[in-house]
């Protein structure tokens, strides 16, 4: 899994436009292409949504997808991940939930290939072959993310419309990004692992931390980010 932007030691340092807004706290920045060679990632807007108990989060969810979509598209969700892995279910969650929507009529349409280990195709391709049919207005990619501060798991969301590198944190996986799928591109996120290293600087690299009730907390992020899609979308 890939960790948050804010993360990147090369770009805490970014000064990007902050504010607070329905109880959440806003980052938005554009990463040039030579910070973002400096740093490893992909040049691009990215916007994190920081929220905490009293955050009116859909309307939080809803403002920051805006910023990337003006008005009503078509558009295709892709739930990226493992859906049978707790931290890695976000993206199906979406999916899941999204579908208890009428679908039928709406500018909406949802898909979630799983991971090339359960069924031996490369998700992306997987993706990229449903673009091409169908060619939506947007696609909009949803996966979990990790972190390196416990207080942002479950509760930090990423929009980006750089990439997603699904398995991106193994080193493997090929690229999502406009340019591939030959449309406009959104990727978002939320961190539900943290690395042991991280969680207690023991020094200990070899092991992740998922919180008890992250299948709740899944569930919650899951439902907040689909109602968000759909207010925008449809």
């Amino acid at each position: 899994m890939q960790n948050l932007i804010i993360e990147t030691d090369e770009i805490k340092t970014l000064k990007g436009r902050e504010f607070e807004k329905f109880g959440a706290e806003f980052n938005c920045c554009e990463l040039n292409a030579k910070l973002a060679a400096k740093s490893g990632r992909r040049e691009g807007n990215y916007i994190t949504v920081q929220t905490y108990g009293d955050t009116q989060i859909c309307k939080s969810l809803v403002y920051a997808l805006r910023e990337f979509v003006k008005r009503g598209k078509r558009v295709l969700v892709a739930g990226m991940g493992n859906g049978d892995v707790v931290a890695d279910a976000l993206g199906r969650r979406v999916v899941e939930y999204l579908k208890k929507h009428e679908l039928k009529d709406s500018r909406i349409s949802v898909f979630a290939p799983d991971v090339g280990a359960l069924t031996n195709l490369d998700s992306v391709k997987l993706v990229q072959s449903v673009s091409y049919g169908f060619s939506p207005d947007y696609v909009v990619a949803v996966d979990a993310l990790a972190t390196a501060r416990a207080e942002r798991l479950g509760t930090c969301y990423q929009f980006t419309d750089s990439c997603l590198r699904p398995g991106g944190g193994t080193g493997k996986g090929s690229l999502l990004d406009s340019a591939t799928l030959k449309t406009r591109f959104i990727a978002i996120g939320v961190p539900f692992i943290i690395s042991i290293n991280d969680l207690c600087r023991c020094g200990d690299d070899n092991g992740y931390y998922v919180p008890y009730d992250a299948d709740k907390t899944v569930d919650i992020c899951a439902e907040y980010i689909a109602e968000a899609i759909f207010e925008v979308f449809s």
